[in-house]
């Protein structure tokens, strides 16, 4: 078995999910001064958990809102900006595989999935239009267009809303739920992380700056035997083998599934240092723990 290297148990990923839901929900607590019909006050803080600031249950603001927001302002969004591109080189897509309160939705489908279609690699690049497009959208139409008509997380915010100031008409509901079910149905019949995979603009964002990400997917390339269990396990369709590759430090959520399921440990995720993602192991043949022996990776 390969020596133990520093990593992020991968265990305490459900746990640190549960947690962000409940962390970004906080906003009920809020003290509203003619209660819960009054307007609810807006922050600034921004996560990127990919979180409806106009939800009433929320308290912390989503970036690819925000970011409309300034555009429709006609203001530079330094401020948001500069949190993605923070994230991103400390962190990466990390945020995605165990913060992000969808990610829970999503990793929920993934554990019953029926895995009968493999999308194309190419609709990978839809997350980065719809990145490019909420700009645009927001820009020409001056209404925060992507959050009110194509976001996977809109129901979180429209359904406290209906339930509580019913101010919500059936007719957006049921849109919402529509859009809420087709991504989940996609991802249902794709291996669960669809969303994250071919649509989330937020996941666009902050893959730029994650290939060079201070938290990596890391391979000891000595000890594998080439079993392909981690392949089956990842959910962003990656050969977590690859670790030097570019798809995989845009793609890899850092979700640590494929280091569970490896039966030589050869994989893990944890802190590493910047522009080193590739192999660093000495050469040696071994005998892993099924007895095989095999060469290293060429």
């Amino acid at each position: 078995m390969a020596p133990p290297i520093r990593a992020i148990d991968p265990r305490f990923r459900l746990g640190t999910q549960v947690f962000s839901f409940a962390f970004h929900r906080l906003g009920i607590f809020r003290k509203l001064p003619d209660g819960w019909h009054a307007e609810i006050p807006r922050t600034s803080a921004v996560t990127c958990g990919l979180n409806c600031q106009a939800c009433e249950l929320a308290w912390l603001a989503c970036p690819t809102g925000m970011l409309q927001r300034y555009v429709i302002d006609n203001r530079f969004p330094f401020y948001i900006l500069g949190i993605l591109l923070l994230v991103g080189v400390t962190v990466g897509r990390w945020t995605c595989g165990w913060i992000c309160p969808l990610g829970l939705v999503l990793d929920t489908v993934n554990k019953g999935c029926k895995h009968k279609y493999e999308p194309p690699d190419w609709m990978r690049g839809i997350k980065y239009v719809y990145l490019g497009g909420l700009v645009a959208l927001a820009s020409v139409t001056g209404a925060i267009f992507f959050c009110r008509y194509l976001c996977f997380g809109a129901v979180l915010g429209i359904v406290p809303y209906w339930l509580t100031w019913q101010t919500v008409s059936y007719t957006w509901l049921f849109y919402h739920l529509g859009m809420f079910s087709f991504y989940l149905t996609f991802s249902y019949f794709t291996a669960g992380r669809a969303w994250c995979r071919y649509f989330c603009p937020l996941g666009a964002a902050l893959s730029l700056g994650g290939v060079f990400s201070m938290i990596k997917l890391r391979f000891n390339w000595v000890w594998c035997t080439k079993c392909g269990l981690c392949r089956k396990a990842c959910p962003m369709g990656l050969d977590p083998t690859k670790t030097a590759t570019l798809k995989n430090g845009l793609e890899c959520i850092k979700c640590g599934r494929c280091a569970k399921v490896c039966p030589n440990k050869c994989l893990s995720v944890g802190p590493a240092p910047l522009l080193t993602p590739g192999k660093d192991e000495k050469q040696v043949r071994r005998v892993p723990v099924n007895g095989t022996g095999s060469e290293p990776h060429k």
